[in-house]
């Protein structure tokens, strides 16, 4: 009979369906306040239910936009990579129901597109992190894919093309890529866009998986010398140790399914390489696992998506930000800043280096005649 008062973090998640019921069942006379940065809006809402039915109208927003004026989390460079033209039209597609039938029949697996992914990932590795100067720490990454089937084909990719390239080379150095996944219970999505949660429970998961991630956990095992393994204890506390692991850099690469997508931060994460379809909040609650502040060579988050990801990038961030949220919260891409862009906030045109160059060779044709750099 008392006044109760509820408040909610992460709101968007727990409080639709049988969570709202059994409080109102329990409870006459209760206020209850939610916080969310990714709100479920009519826009992303899979049913009627949106947050705002939920606990009424906002009361006050504190979006992307003002973090990033604030310097508590940083923009996000987004590179849409397209580094397999065979699969161009896989990974362009953008009918929700198609794309769902090409994850169904794993046609997003083929050994090929796998193996190119995995190749520009060891190769582009290093830059991304920031680890191409002699004795350079940099950041570390992860790998987010859209299925345990995908985890499984990247790490066993990921080990081959190791061990192939410590043959070749003696002075190879192999990078610590680890992967963690669960049984994902069945459970109805309350937005589209949703990232699906694990359960620790790893007794539902087919003998497959299992087998495959008891494997991956023996690489671990060997490595750290530690004796993790996939039963009920033995799994959390790899959770744990890796979650560790991951924010001290032992690890250099993680690669997840749904795990350590929402929640996570570890500052020194710096780059996610994205082979799933994110949508709205989900892509934003993976995209911030990369922008949190740690030093002054970490200057954004660095995301690298192997689907095409541009449009979902600018709805999710429009979305839960402003109408000028994309040119706050987006770094400038490679082609911007080479042929020039309009400045949105003062309608200037920028100039691109492609034309600063042309104009230089324009107006000193011969380098060599230039008699001193004040002339």
């Amino acid at each position: 009979q008392q006044q109760v008062v509820f408040i909610f973090d992460e709101c968007h998640r727990s409080q639709f369906g049988e969570a709202q019921k059994n409080l109102k069942k329990k409870f006459r006379r209760f206020y209850q306040f939610g916080f969310t940065g990714t709100p479920i809006f009519p826009e992303n809402a899979l049913g009627a239910e949106t947050t705002a039915s939920v606990f009424g109208r906002e009361l006050h927003s504190y979006v992307i936009t003002d973090a990033i004026r604030d310097e508590k989390v940083l923009k996000f460079k987004v590179d849409y990579n397209d580094v397999r033209p065979q699969f161009k039209s896989l990974e362009t597609e953008t009918d929700e129901k198609k794309l769902s039938a090409a994850e169904n029949h794993q046609a997003f697996l083929h050994p090929l597109r796998i193996q190119e992914i995995t190749q520009y990932i060891i190769n582009n590795f290093r830059q991304k992190t920031h680890r191409t100067f002699p004795g350079a720490k940099g950041f570390n990454a992860m790998l987010a894919v859209s299925s345990v089937e995908a985890a499984k084909a990247y790490y066993t990719t990921f080990k081959m093309l190791q061990e192939e390239a410590e043959k070749k080379s003696g002075s190879y150095k192999r990078l610590r890529v680890a992967t963690i996944f669960s049984f994902a219970a069945n459970e109805e999505q309350s937005a589209i866009g949703d990232i699906t949660d694990e359960s620790f429970d790893t007794s539902a998961m087919n003998s497959s998986a299992k087998e495959f991630l008891d494997s991956a956990i023996d690489d671990y095992n060997n490595h750290f010398k530690t004796n993790f393994s996939t039963d009920s204890n033995g799994f959390q506390n790899y959770y744990r140790d890796l979650a560790q692991r991951v924010k001290n850099q032992d690890i250099d690469l993680l690669i997840v399914v749904g795990m350590f997508l929402t929640g996570f931060d570890a500052p020194t994460l710096n780059t996610l390489f994205v082979d799933k379809n994110l949508r709205y909040h989900g892509l934003m609650q993976a995209f911030s696992r990369t922008n949190r502040i740690y030093d002054a060579t970490k200057t954004f988050g660095n995301i690298v998506t192997f689907r095409d990801l541009e449009r979902p990038t600018i709805d999710a961030i429009t979305l839960f930000g402003d109408k000028n949220t994309k040119n706050v919260v987006l770094e400038k891409s490679y082609e911007e800043y080479m042929q020039g862009f309009t400045d949105a906030a003062t309608g200037e045109a920028k100039r691109g280096f492609m034309a600063v160059v042309s104009e230089l060779e324009q107006r000193f044709p011969d380098p060599a005649s230039i008699d001193s750099e004040k002339e």
